[in-house]
C-alpha cells in the first residue's frame, strides 16, 4: 500500500527510471520495537529500502513473544519469518566456541534452522541484493557468490572491544571481563576477514571507518549516518521542569551502565551541592541490578522500558551522555537535539557526530567540568534556547530520514549497475551456500 501511495507521488519518467529490486534482509536481532540503537537501525534501513524496493526479512526472536511484537513490520516488508533463539542452545555454543578463533558472539547466533531458512528463501525467490544486519550474521551468506551483499556493521566491534577492554584493564576479573578478553582478540581479525566477503560495508561515524579501515580494505567500507525521524521527534518548545534532567540508552549494555554509575558517582552530587532539587531520570530498557539500585539514592528515578520517550525528553531541561567507553554515533544524542532538548555529553559521547562544541551542544571530559556545564545550562533561559534551535537545525541538516533513504538507493542501485551479469539462478545460489 505504502508503495503504491509513493509511486503516485513520483512521474512515469521517474518511475521508469528507477529499478525495484528483491532485498533478502538479516538480521539477529527482531527489529521491531527497536529496542535499543541496532534494532533501530536496523528498521530504518528496511523502511528506507522498502520505499523503492521489495523486502524480505528473516530475523531470530528471543522468543516467541517477541516473534509475535515483530507483527507491525508487515507495513514495510513483502514477508518476514523469525527463528525462534534458545539462549541455552546459544550458550552452549559458546562453550564450544571458546576453543575456536571465531568471535563468541558468531557462536551464540550460530542455528541450523536459521541457516535452512536461509537456504528455503534462496530456492523459492531469486533476490537481487541480499543485506545483512551486523557482523555476527556475516557467516551464514559469505559462501554465496553471485548476488551484491551488504554488510551494515554499524559500529566497528574491534574499536568498541578495544577500548572496553583497556578500560577494564586493572579491575578485578569477572566473567565478563574475561568473555571481553577473548572477544577483542578475535573480533579484529574477523572484522578483517568479513569485510572482503562482501561488496560494501557500511559503518555509523567517520571515526569507525578510520579505525576499520587500517586494517581491512578502504575501498569496501562507507559511512552512512544515523538517522532520525524528524517527523517523530519533533521540536518542542513547551514549558519544562527545570530541575530534571535525563539520560536514555539501552541499560543492558556496558558503556551506558558505566556512564550512569559514573555520571551518579562523581557528577551528581557535585550538582546536589547547589542545586538540591535536581532529579535524574534514566530512561531505558533492561536496566541491570546496579543500575535499578539507584533508586534507593535521592532525586534518582530508573524507569525501565517506556513505549515513548518523548515526554521524558520534553520534561528534562537537557540530556546527558557522559560515556567514557564505546564507539559509533549516539541515538540519545540527536533525538535529544531534534526534540531540543540541549545536551551535555563528554567528547566521547558525541563522537562521529558533526557537532561544533558550545554551539550545537556543550561538552566536557571532567566531572567538574560536566556539572559546571550543566549548572550553566540550567541557569541560563537564553542559552538553553540557542542549543535547543541550533541542535534542531544540526539534525535536520545532517541526519534527516531523507539523506539517509537517498543514500541507501544510491547505494543499492551503484550494485545493481554495477554487476547485472552476477545475477544467478537460486538452485546456483544454494550449491555456494555452506552445508547445513
Amino acid at each position: 500500500m505504502r508503495k503504491e501511495s509513493l509511486g503516485d507521488q513520483i512521474g512515469n519518467h521517474e518511475r521508469d527510471f528507477f529499478c525495484t529490486m528483491k532485498i533478502l534482509f538479516l538480521t539477529s536481532r527482531a527489529p521491531y520495537p527497536p529496542l535499543g540503537g541496532d534494532r533501530l537501525r536496523a528498521l530504518h534501513f528496511i523502511k528506507a529500502l522498502s520505499q523503492q524496493h521489495q523486502v524480505t526479512l528473516l530475523t531470530f526472536a528471543a522468543s516467541p513473544a517477541e516473534a509475535e511484537a515483530l507483527r507491525p513490520i508487515a507495513e514495510y516488508v513483502e514477508r518476514f519469518e523469525t527463528v525462534v533463539l534458545e539462549a541455552r542452545r546459544s550458550y552452549l555454543n559458546c562453550l564450544v566456541g571458546l576453543f575456536s578463533r571465531t568471535p563468541l558472539q558468531v557462536h551464540y547466533y550460530r542455528s541450523a534452522a536459521m541457516r535452512r531458512l536461509i537456504r528455503a528463501s534462496l530456492q523459492r525467490e531469486r533476490f537481487d541484493l541480499i543485506f545483512v544486519h551486523l557482523v555476527r550474521m556475516a557467516d551464514y551468506i559469505h559462501d554465496l557468490d553471485g548476488l551484491p551483499k551488504i554488510m551494515d556493521l554499524t559500529d566497528a566491534l574491534s574499536l568498541n572491544y578495544e577500548r572496553s577492554a583497556a578500560f577494564q584493564n586493572g579491575r578485578p576479573l569477572t566473567a565478563y571481563n574475561l568473555a571481553q578478553r577473548v572477544e577483542t582478540r578475535r573480533i579484529r581479525a574477523y572484522e578483517a576477514r568479513v569485510v572482503d566477503w562482501f561488496d560494501c560495508n557500511l559503518l555509523i561515524s567517520p571515526v569507525d571507518r578510520d579505525y576499520l579501515t587500517r586494517f581491512a580494505a578502504a575501498e569496501k567500507v562507507r559511512v552512512i549516518g544515523p538517522v532520525v525521524d524528524l517527523g517523530y521527534f519533533h521540536f518542542y518548545d513547551g514549558p519544562h521542569d527545570p530541575n530534571t534532567i535525563v539520560f536514555m540508552g539501552k541499560m543492558s549494555t556496558f558503556p551506558n551502565q558505566d556512564a550512569v554509575l559514573y555520571f551518579h558517582r562523581e557528577i551528581f552530587p557535585l550538582l546536589r551541592q547547589r542545586l538540591p532539587h535536581l532529579r535524574l531520570n534514566i530512561v531505558g530498557v533492561e536496566p541491570s541490578a546496579a543500575i535499578l539500585a539507584l533508586r534507593q539514592h535521592p532525586g534518582v528515578t530508573v524507569t525501565g522500558y517506556v513505549p515513548d520517550v518523548r515526554p521524558h525528553l520534553q520534561q528534562a531541561v537537557l540530556s546527558i551522555c557522559p560515556m567514557r567507553t564505546g564507539a559509533g554515533a549516539k541515538n540519545k544524542v540527536l533525538e535529544s537535539m531534534a526534540v531540543g532538548t540541549p545536551v551535555v555529553a563528554t567528547s566521547l559521547g558525541v563522537e562521529g557526530i558533526a557537532l561544533r562544541p558550545g554551539h550545537d551542544a556543550l561538552l566536557a571530559d571532567s566531572p567538574e567540568a560536566f556539572a559546571a556545564a550543566i549548572n550553566r545550562l540550567v541557569g541560563n533561559a537564553a542559552l538553553r534556547r540557542q542549543l535547543a534551535r541550533n541542535g534542531r537545525a544540526l539534525v535536520a541538516e545532517k541526519y534527516s530520514w531523507e539523506l539517509v533513504l537517498a543514500q541507501l538507493n544510491e547505494l543499492v542501485e551503484s550494485l545493481n549497475r554495477r554487476a547485472p551479469h552476477q545475477r544467478c539462478s537460486p538452485d546456483t545460489a544454494i550449491a555456494k551456500l555452506p552445508p547445513q
